[in-house]
């Protein structure tokens, strides 16, 4: 809009320009013919005679036929929308792709009134124009026969000149819209109802709205906002025919308070009027409409004759009106948005400048008067608290855009030791997704499930109390007081929690957990430096408990467009505030309220800015090498995705293993890593007793932060692992990840591993636990793919097993450890149970006969099983309820009620997909203390990430060894 419109000045600054010239040199036409001569020969008509042989006579034809073809010029060169007869416009060509801001409207054709324009016979004429959006006035058309013309040509000409910012409100009460046929096909246009006074009173209060939004002291039009900010806010035309006989006293009154306060709100009122007819008792013209101007006779404009009574022709016919809305449906409103760059310091140089101890600020984007005045603050300005957020928005409102602007802004403006983000997507988001780049992201979780969300809680508020027990022994107050004290324990980032779609929090959670941590959240962890912005499409969500406990806590209050019934039933804001939201109509419109959305104070709106994801790439990008360069270290942050199977390569407690060793850890260092919490990368086993060479096995990633699913042999009875299931991709990848991890966790020098490998050959199976078993090096052990060969090893073992029998227990406890995995057990038919002519079950083959007298002492002694089952009838073929108990770890996959009951004793294994097939949920149960843990398992899906965990694992041990 800002470029036509500079088109549009520039062209009238060269009409004056013109004017003014032949002014100069035409002012005594008869006393200056041979300068006028000259300033056309030299300036317009180069070439046309030889100066000394031209005499007047002969010039003065060519002199006028100079002013005619400027005459022609001059109207040829204004743009299609500004020309003084819309129906000389070829439509059909035009394309509707500018835009000309009508400050002033023009409204027809007239002689100029400067008599130095007259040359002889001929005039130079031009468009007239009368002031429209700078002015504070209404207008008037007396009602005749050929007003109705004068009224189509305003509003198709101020359709045209704002082909994508025009909206019309045709008032036409006596003929109930008959006058306007074409309003059905207006791009845009206000809904009628027979209830005049009701569409009136929509129309004021977008003024109000529009005033709220858009005006203060330095932007008191419309016409001076930004376009970036005003994006596709209307500008309206009212039409109000047949005035003032088919309105009553309230809407004439509402008329004129539209007529004097609408203008500079955009809303341009022009009145049909009947001068004859009177308005009701009491009611005076002059007085409510003191502003009111007559198109027809309008005096006192400046440098413009306008006295049109006889040149006014600026009717449109009905072809031209066709083709005009032909062409605007047709047309694609240019795309305007408010960048980025608008809001926040785009130089990597000017970064990080302040300081999180009061307060962390984020400008989101701008209003009427600035394009930076929209903010999100936590933490405690000029003595008020802004503890806690939350974003209520419909599908297509922009909610993700202002996550973006949000968390880059605050990025940009506090350093990583000053702020660090959880950033927790909902059940089927990925809105966060480019955000492990993020050397302020702690953590990431995507496709985010209820419980993993409701864990996020628990560490922060885990956090939160940590930091209290710290300020207190200190004698700090809270966050803000230990910072100001110079942090002496440390520099503590203000920490903010960032949900989308946070009614996640409270799905199957028939207890109200969710609700209660909240709560908690939002009461408590503020004077720890920990907030929390979350949103969702409403503010109260399903399965919420006690809301008004949660919203008392939450300052901050941020909506965006939402359903007219959402508006209507909101209790979060006040009417001031829900009237501003009506008026979010746009993607990116906002409305905030750091008051609790109270009508004593302001609420803020405007635009968000907007940032394309090839900008958040590179601002990425420009993040991570500014953390690198100050610190000289990678950020590393915690990546959690509920709709992919988990990688042991990202597992942290393994990487601490692995990582703050620089050889082989003995029992004590593995004893402290151990003890330590699962929060600094440990495991948080206290029982740890390197007497018992307890191994650790990872299965895959935990429901929450810092969790992984595990479980730890020692040298105690019925140590032993069976696992259960259908997935193969889980079996398979659990076992070839716990044997490729034998020569990270055995803390042995030595160890035993046996592997009958049943898989069957061909498959995509078949060939993953050879190359676990490759991956351990020189420590690799047997492997056999049938009983026959794995016969012997078996035999080995219980020999093994009969000697460390006999022996003392302090020399049996030296001796390595022993793992015997049985991949695919259900294969090997030598385990299954027969029974006898009794009825008694026992193992025929001596192979099972062996497994069950490991199964039953084999764990005292070192001796440990891996086995691996499809199915829990496989599993019943081979071991009774008896045996099936001295199992002590189990891993289920998704199975039937009965038989998780038969293996478990509970039925939560029936449970586990419920939301379908994908990712894989898998149920980690200890038989001595009876808690099931869900997990995600590692899995094997692919060949490329099999070696590339496997070499992860078998580098790490080579690293030790050097």
């Amino acid at each position: 809009m800002l470029a036509e419109e500079k088109q549009y000045k520039a062209l009238e600054k060269e009409r004056k320009q013109f004017a003014s010239e032949i002014a100069k040199v035409s002012s005594k036409l008869t006393e200056k013919r041979a300068a006028l001569t000259d300033f056309i020969k030299n300036t317009m008509l180069p070439g046309i005679a030889e100066r000394e042989q031209s005499s007047q006579q002969e010039l003065q034809p060519r002199v006028d036929n100079v002013i005619a073809h400027a005459q022609q010029q001059l109207i040829a060169r204004i743009p299609a929308p500004l020309q003084p007869i819309l129906d000389q416009v070829d439509w059909t060509q035009y394309d509707f792709s500018g835009t000309f801001l009508p400050k002033r409207l023009v409204v027809g054709a007239a002689p100029y009134e400067y008599d130095f324009l007259r040359f002889g016979k001929l005039e130079l004429n031009a468009p007239i124009h009368i002031p429209f959006l700078d002015s504070d006035y209404s207008y008037t058309i007396d009602q005749s026969e050929h007003s109705i013309d004068m009224i189509n040509a305003l509003v198709f000409r101020f359709a045209v000149m704002l082909p994508y910012s025009s909206q019309f409100t045709l008032l036409d009460p006596a003929k109930l819209g008959q006058s306007f046929p074409y309003t059905k096909r207006l791009p845009s246009k206000r809904v009628l109802e027979h209830d005049v006074s009701r569409v009136l009173e929509e129309i004021l209060s977008d003024i109000v709205r529009i005033q709220n939004s858009y005006l203060d002291n330095n932007i008191q039009r419309l016409t001076d906002v930004s376009e970036d900010i005003l994006g596709n806010t209307k500008f309206e035309l009212i039409i109000a025919k047949d005035f003032p006989q088919a309105y009553d006293r309230r809407s004439i009154e509402l008329l004129a308070k539209i007529a004097n306060t609408g203008p500079k709100a955009g809303k341009m009122l022009v009145l049909e009027q009947d001068r004859q007819a009177e308005l009701p008792a009491g009611l005076s013209a002059n007085e409510l409409f003191p502003n009111l101007q007559s198109l027809q006779k309008q005096k006192g404009l400046p440098r413009e004759r306008f006295d049109c009574d006889n040149q006014f022709d600026d009717s449109v016919s009905d072809k031209t009106i066709d083709h005009i809305l032909d062409g605007l449906a047709r047309a694609k409103p240019k795309e305007t948005k408010l960048g980025i760059s608008d809001v926040i310091v785009t130089d990597p140089e000017q970064w990080w400048q302040e300081s999180a101890t009061e307060l962390i600020a984020a400008p989101i984007g701008g209003s009427g008067s600035k394009k930076n005045d929209i903010n999100l603050w936590f933490g405690e300005k000029n003595k008020q608290p802004s503890s806690h957020g939350m974003l209520a928005a419909m599908t297509g409102a922009g909610k993700s855009n202002l996550y973006h602007a949000f968390i880059l802004s605050l990025a940009t403006r506090y350093s990583p030791d000053d702020l660090q983000f959880y950033l927790i997507d909902g059940k089927q988001g990925v809105e966060f997704q480019s955000y492990p780049e993020l050397p302020h992201a702690r953590v990431v979780s995507l496709n985010t499930s209820p419980q993993l969300a409701r864990s996020v809680l628990e560490e922060l508020l885990e956090e939160m109390n940590r930091r209290n027990d710290m300020f207190k022994e200190l004698g700090f107050a809270d966050f803000i007081r230990y910072r100001k004290a110079g942090s002496p324990n440390g520099k503590l980032p203000r920490l903010m929690l960032i949900i989308d779609e946070y009614q996640t929090l409270f799905e199957d959670d028939k207890t109200g957990f969710g609700s209660q941590l909240m709560i908690a959240i939002a009461s408590q962890s503020r004077s720890a430096g920990i907030h929390m912005f979350v949103g969702s499409q409403k503010f109260v969500v399903p399965g919420m408990s006690q809301p008004q406990a949660i919203f008392s806590n939450i300052n901050l209050r941020v909506a965006m467009k939402m359903s007219g019934e959402e508006v209507t039933s909101l209790q979060e804001f006040g009417s001031k505030g829900k009237q501003l939201i009506r008026g979010c109509t746009e993607t990116g419109q906002v409305v905030v309220s750091h008051s609790g959305g109270a009508d004593e104070v302001p609420c803020d709106a405007g635009r968000v800015a907007y940032i394309d994801d090839e900008q958040r790439s590179q601002m990425l990008a420009s993040l991570n090498e500014k953390a690198q360069a100050a610190s000289g270290q990678e950020y590393k942050t915690i990546l959690l995705d509920g709709a992919e199977q988990p990688q042991l390569i990202n597992n942290e407690q393994l990487r601490r293993l692995t990582s703050d060793f620089g050889s082989k850890p003995n029992d004590k260092a593995r004893k402290e890593h151990a003890n330590q919490s699962q929060h600094l990368g440990g495991l948080e086993e206290s029982e740890w007793y390197p007497i018992e060479k307890p191994t650790v096995f990872w299965l895959g990633k935990e429901m929450n932060i810092h969790g992984y699913a595990k479980f730890i042999l020692r040298r105690r009875a019925h140590e032993h692992l069976l696992l259960v299931g259908d997935s193969t991709e889980a079996r398979i990848g659990m076992l070839a990840y716990m044997i490729g991890q034998l020569s990270i966790t055995v803390s042995e020098q030595a160890f035993e591993l046996h592997i009958l490998e049943r898989t069957i050959k061909g498959s995509q199976w078949h060939g993953v636990l050879e190359q676990a078993n490759n991956s351990l090096g020189e420590r690799k052990g047997t492997i056999s793919e049938t009983y026959a060969e794995f016969e012997q090893q078996l035999a080995h073992v219980m020999q093994e097993l009969q000697q460390r029998q006999e022996m003392d227990e302090e020399e049996m406890m030296n001796l390595p450890s022993i793992f015997v995995v049985i991949n695919d057990a259900q294969r090997v038919k030598e385990l299954a149970k027969k029974e006898n002519s009794y009825g008694m079950r026992n193992h025929d083959d001596e192979g099972g006969q062996i497994i069950n007298t490991l199964l039953e002492v084999g764990s005292e002694y070192g001796i440990h099983l891996l086995l691996n089952f499809d199915s829990v009838l496989s599993v019943t073929k081979a071991f009774d309820r008896n045996d099936i108990d001295q199992f002590r770890h189990k891993v289920a996959l998704q199975m039937s009620e009965e038989d998780s009951f038969r293996l478990l004793k509970s039925r939560d294994a029936a449970k586990l997909q419920m939301d379908g097939k994908k990712p894989i949920y898998a149920l980690y149960t200890d038989q001595m203390q009876n808690r099931p843990n869900k997990f995600m398992p590692y899995c094997h899906t692919d060949e490329a990430e099999l070696e590339r965990n496997l070499s992860y694992l078998s580098q790490a041990c080579d690293a030790w060894s050097e």
